[in-house]
């Protein structure tokens, strides 16, 4: 079982909303909620959306990482799968 103090505060209410069920194991099902965080401050990954920036934060769903990008790509990605 997952230690829910361990986790980030965007972690934990996404895992307070949407249960803990395989919870770091399988990610990106329907139903789960998105969420997103910040990236280490190593990483040379270029977002994707065109914006030619460095992708600084990592969208993920039940604990698995799923995609990677600058802020605002995360923020609307996050928006787009949990307000439909």
């Amino acid at each position: 079982m997952t230690d829910l103090n361990s986790m980030s505060p965007s972690a934990r209410s996404a895992a307070m909303r949407g249960g803990m069920d395989g919870w770091g194991q399988v990610g990106g099902l329907p139903g789960q909620i998105r969420y997103h965080g910040p990236v280490d401050a190593k990483s040379r990954r270029h977002c994707g959306c065109g914006c030619r920036r460095r992708a600084t934060h990592r969208g993920m769903a039940n604990g698995v990482c799923l995609t990677m990008g600058c802020d605002l790509s995360m923020r609307r990605w996050v928006k787009e799968a949990n307000h439909g």
